[in-house]
């Protein structure tokens, strides 16, 4: 993100904010110009405030927007129980036969799509190996939010409670951790303590995917939790829709599932590049229910890329919340379809349809009416499906949904995006209107462009200055 200094929000009070009489008078650009460098120190005159990196995404979906940001209970009512389970040394045994690192196990199972049933579903991590890399593996579901809409939902983290002993031993379990101590074949096979997380209440029938978010290694993950804006410490995505993940056929469940359940064993490979080793043993993890959600083949995905846009409208406090209009714009989407003859793994052909670009309204935390704008054409208006402040108090919930709107004519590069404030002024008979582009190089902003994953902030709290500043460097 280059020599930026530090970047903040002179705006206003979320519950107060906006205009009084006075406003538009005292809402001068140098005013806020001055503001903002009193609070957060002087600009550099050639940063930008699109802090996106095109990171494609994918889902099962061909419409409605699947950002990346953890779900909340509230939208789609789910419920997740977490308790410890015992994996037999077979496990590891089996992984260490069937898929040995640093070899090509890719023909030994298939990508896969899972739907989601009538009954709970566990999911239970199994077995870590030993790259360096860092990553988080997260669930997508289709429908989450109901309408078409998608939800994403972290399940788990590299090294988070898992602990392993070899087997026969009666020594202290020891920590797999974040880094390269990982579950090796010569000091195997291991008996395993795991965490498991159990899942209930998602929209049945809605199609279920996983993937996982990979950093370099666990401190560039520690400084994207400080800077999640800096275009260097962004996560590489694989997914299990993309033959980054295979449901591995492993004969073997673990003893504590109950015998009445059924489960699927995955394997993941981390390494999405062109040098990936495709063991598909970085990570092994199971998912069972009574019966398992069944794996189904490949048909369709909807591949985008994702723009979130936060806003701050006037600026006459100092607040910085910057979540007074949050809005996502989903755009080079295209629908792949796969074609299968007699083989579930390789499709014999695909055909690729274009999909217009769709907008969705996540938050607004002002208390007045607005349009957002592409170009010159109004999209969408908060009046028509919302008053008030919106999904922004604490605990909000990331994917929920306000509204949609077309998003045709969007240019990403340009980011020809606007919002049309509307305020009460005593003085006029009609409501007057700010506009809010999207900045210039080097000016104060009041529109910043963020990955989609990207959290806003709660009711008064101050956009963190380490979310503007290189920690990479």
């Amino acid at each position: 993100m280059g020599s930026m200094a530090v970047m903040g929000f002179a705006f206003m009070s979320c519950s107060k904010d906006l205009y009084d009489e006075n406003a538009v008078n005292e809402l001068q650009d140098a005013t806020y110009a001055a503001n903002f460098e009193k609070r957060y120190g002087k600009i550099d005159p050639n940063q930008t405030w699109d802090f996106t990196t095109g990171e494609t995404t994918y889902s099962t979906v061909s419409s409605g927007s699947s950002t990346r940001a953890v779900a909340s209970v509230a939208d789609a009512d789910f419920h997740r129980v977490e308790k410890v389970m015992t994996i037999q040394p077979e496990i590891s045994a089996w992984v260490f036969e069937n898929l040995p690192k640093g070899k090509d196990n890719s023909g030994k199972g298939r990508p896969f799509v899972m739907g989601v049933g009538k009954n709970d579903f566990t999911i239970v991590p199994l077995f870590q190996g030993c790259a360096s890399y860092y990553w988080e593996l997260w669930m997508h579901v289709d429908d989450m939010a109901n309408g078409g809409k998608a939800g994403d939902m972290l399940i788990w983290s590299k090294g988070e409670g898992l602990e392993f002993r070899k087997s026969g031993s009666t020594g202290a379990f020891a920590k797999v951790g974040t880094g390269t101590n990982g579950m090796k074949k010569e000091n195997g096979p291991f008996e395993v303590k795991a965490p498991s997380y159990t899942y209930d209440k998602l929209p049945e029938g809605s199609a279920m995917s996983f993937y996982l978010k990979v950093w370099k290694d666990y401190s560039t993950f520690q400084k994207y939790e400080k800077n999640p804006l800096d275009v260097n410490l962004q996560p590489e995505v694989t997914s299990s829709l993309t033959s980054m993940m295979l449901d591995v056929n492993c004969p073997i469940v673990p003893t504590d599932v109950p015998a009445d359940y059924t489960a699927t064993i995955i394997g993941c490979e981390d390494n999405s590049s062109t040098n990936s080793d495709k063991d598909y043993e970085d990570l092994i993890f199971m998912v069972y229910g009574k019966p398992v959600p069944p794996t189904q083949r490949v048909e369709t995905v909807v591949v985008e890329k994702t723009k979130r846009y936060i806003m701050e409208d006037l600026g006459d406090t100092d607040d910085f919340d910057f979540n007074d209009v949050v809005f996502d714009i989903s755009y080079d989407r295209q629908k792949i379809t796969y074609f299968y003859d007699g083989d579930d793994v390789h499709p014999s052909r695909t055909t690729t349809t274009a999909l217009n670009n769709i907008g969705t309204v996540r938050a607004a935390g002002g208390i007045y009416d607005f349009d957002i704008k592409i170009g010159n054409t109004v999209k969408w208006t908060k009046s028509s499906v919302a008053s008030g402040i919106t999904n922004t108090y604490a605990p909000y919930n990331p994917n929920y949904v306000i509204g949609t709107f077309d998003a045709t004519g969007f240019n990403a590069n340009s980011n020809n995006i606007s919002v049309d404030v509307k305020f009460e002024d005593s003085s006029a008979a009609t409501k007057k209107i700010y506009t809010i582009p999207f900045p210039e190089k080097g000016t104060a902003p009041k529109i910043v462009a963020v990955p989609a994953g990207t959290y806003w902030m709660t009711e008064r709290t101050k956009v963190p200055t380490t979310w503007f500043t290189s920690s990479s460097n």
